[in-house]
């Protein structure tokens, strides 16, 4: 038997579909992060290789009997990166039909259930992407937690430890962050965040799970609300300008990451900042995960029907 692999390749986790000829879903499969720019190429090789290892172990799938592959992953926004990602499936074995894509592609298929329609993304990062009928692709932010990845759960996370040291030096107001974050952090001065900020083993998702920290104190906090308030803003300021430039201001978009999906307050001011300005705009919930969506665009690859 012949099948198809889906994969969702993230920082923190890497999350793989497995499909058959007749597009069922045979099943799921979780490793290791495999975003290369922050876990590394040894660590990204290490997941891609435990996918393998895992669908037999799980599923007696052999890497041989992989017909399509479609990788979706964080951290691909160049050539380079999809070169980088190609030659480590190719070391390890695999050497049939390989797609490779930004995570957002996956997202976005998974969430429309096909290769078009629109998607915001907020996670340890954000960004959006549309996809029209006749196959464009719209892209907007997503550059980078350094210069970009407004409404994350990283930036918020980042505006919030600002706003601390601000406070503790005179520059801004007091704020309850500083009791949520300390004791999440188990210390007790302020100085003592800067080894956690600076270490180098610390990846950027240390500092993103955070973000809940600001979201709880929404209601109880100025400086909270200030700075989800900047979040909701720049999310909204995506999804306008994604429908700007796909000229359709009665665009369907879905939502998919951590902090859209898990926190449903955050989503309905969301909701509600863009329905005020744009009442046409229509935001929902994603219909699949998107290691289906990649698992979509394997069996798209080489055009399997289905019954």
């Amino acid at each position: 038997m012949r099948y198809f692999v889906g994969i969702d390749g993230g920082g923190t986790r890497t999350n793989i579909a497995l499909g058959n000829y007749q597009r069922e879903i045979i099943g799921y499969v979780e490793v290791g992060p495999s975003n290369y720019h922050s876990v590394g190429i040894d660590n990204t090789e290490k997941a891609l290789r435990d996918i393998f290892l895992s669908l037999l172990s799980l599923y007696k799938v052999k890497i041989e009997d992989i017909e399509a592959i479609c990788f979706c992953g964080a951290g691909i926004d160049c050539k380079e990166d999809e070169r980088v990602i190609e030659r480590l499936f190719r070391a390890i074995g695999y050497q049939k039909d390989l797609l490779i894509y930004n995570d957002s592609v996956g997202a976005l298929v998974g969430a429309n259930g096909k290769k078009h329609g629109a998607i915001i993304i907020s996670g340890t990062g954000s960004i959006a992407l549309g996809i029209n009928k006749e196959g464009k692709v719209f892209r907007v932010g997503g550059w980078g937690y350094l210069i970009d990845d407004s409404g994350s759960s990283y930036a918020i996370a980042r505006d919030a430890l600002k706003k601390v040291f601000e406070a503790y030096d005179g520059r801004g107001k007091k704020t309850l962050l500083w009791n949520g974050i300390k004791k999440e952090l188990r210390i007790k001065r302020e100085d003592e965040l800067i080894p956690f900020i600076y270490n180098p083993s610390n990846s950027k998702k240390e500092i993103a799970a955070l973000a809940p920290i600001v979201l709880d104190l929404y209601e109880k906090d100025e400086i909270a609300k200030e700075i989800i308030d900047k979040a909701i803003e720049g999310l909204e300021h995506m999804i306008v300008t994604l429908a700007k430039r796909m000229k359709d201001l009665q665009l369907e978009i879905k939502v998919a990451g951590s902090v859209l999906i898990k926190n449903k307050y955050l989503r309905q001011l969301l909701i509600s900042k863009v329905k005020t300005a744009y009442p046409n705009l229509n935001i929902g919930l994603p219909l699949s995960e998107p290691s289906e969506g990649a698992l979509i665009l394997a069996w798209d690859m080489k055009n399997i029907k289905g019954d």
